[in-house]
């Protein structure tokens, strides 16, 4: 496997009585794969509605409640969050299409695009793929519920009571992928983005006027969803959580090597392992070896982290051990799909 696979910025994060949690920064491969001869992509809305049904259609949003142009302006931030996490990862370069096509302004997804249609648009932008979001419809929920809280109060500790607001965005959205060569659809693709807001008032209303503008709210969770989208189609850097053990039977060198992994030296903080990895205690070397483990991930060698996790488990019968095996198996799979996916057509 290539070695920019393991290009990695390490982070730590979190502590708790006996573990550590780091991660770190690694490309995933996409949930589809494309031809090997993409490298560029041209992105285009087509969800605007045509004049015939323009009318209709903010006719609609006033009877049913909807912001008028909130999911336009969506739809914007969506494409916006495919853009950045496709020129994001190393695969492809990204443009906009300045051209508006039209749509239904709704989320029913309306035929698909004419082969012609997506060749011309492809040479115009000399691009092998075009992206298109062809349906959007937002949904907004509010609800209120009472909650308590203890607070103190000249020394002495009070139930407060308060209201929490709870503001649900639920968007429906539709992609289309299609190839230059064919002017066919490669990839249609229907998601739901969902994300909530809260916020807190002495009173239900006060609550409620808190909460995040309905047309913000639209705006953060459609960015998720083209965020995700561009998850699915391109090689993407995400980050892995990772879990070691802080301290070993006592052992003040697993506390010393947590430090060394705490600025990112795993180097030493394995030699420190692999010693400790013979300790007479079965707590300490058990830890140990599982340590050793993560550190050999993180210093880009998943054969041989995948080793020492199996020597954990298999000697010690540490769970966590067995839980990291699996893991381990499901990144070293990913790997081999994301060598496919990078390797370009000669």
């Amino acid at each position: 496997m290539k070695k920019y696979l393991f290009l990695l910025l390490v982070s730590f994060f979190g502590l708790s009585a006996c573990k550590t949690t780091v991660s770190y920064s690694g490309l995933r491969p996409a949930d589809i794969s494309l031809p090997k001869d993409v490298q560029s992509v041209v992105l285009v809305n087509r969800y605007k509605a045509d004049r015939q049904n323009q009318w209709l259609n903010v006719l609609e949003g006033i009877f049913t409640g909807e912001i008028l142009f909130a999911d336009r302006r969506g739809v914007d931030q969506a494409i916006a969050a495919l853009q950045s996490r496709l020129q994001s990862g190393p695969k492809y370069s990204v443009s906009i299409a300045s051209e508006q096509l039209f749509g239904t302004g709704t989320g029913i997804l309306p035929p698909p695009l004419l082969g012609n249609e997506v060749q011309s648009l492809c040479s115009k932008y000399n691009a092998q793929v075009l992206i298109a979001i062809e349906g959007f419809d937002s949904d907004i929920q509010v609800s209120t519920q009472p909650r308590q809280r203890k607070r103190t109060v000249n020394g002495q500790q009070v139930i407060e009571n308060y209201f929490e607001a709870t503001e649900l965005v639920r968007i429906n959205m539709s992609w289309r992928l299609y190839l230059a060569s064919t002017g066919a659809v490669y990839d249609q693709h229907t998601m739901l983005a969902q994300r909530g807001f809260t916020a807190n008032g002495n009173t239900p209303d006060l609550a409620r006027r808190a909460l995040l503008f309905p047309v913000d709210a639209i705006m953060q969770t459609a960015f998720q969803g083209g965020d995700s989208y561009g998850v699915r189609v391109s090689p993407s850097w995400v980050n892995y959580v990772r879990e070691i053990y802080g301290r070993g039977g006592g052992s003040p060198q697993m506390k010393k090597a947590r430090r060394m992994v705490r600025r990112g030296d795993w180097e030493n903080a394995a030699v420190i392992y692999e010693r400790l990895s013979k300790s007479t205690s079965s707590k300490t070397a058990k830890r140990a070896i599982y340590n050793r483990a993560v550190a050999a991930e993180f210093m880009g060698d998943l054969d041989g982290a995948l080793s020492w996790a199996r020597r954990a488990a298999d000697e010690y019968g540490l769970r966590q051990a067995d839980r990291y095996i699996f893991t381990l198996r499901a990144r070293l799979n990913e790997l081999q799909r994301l060598d496919q996916q990078m390797e370009e057509e000669k």
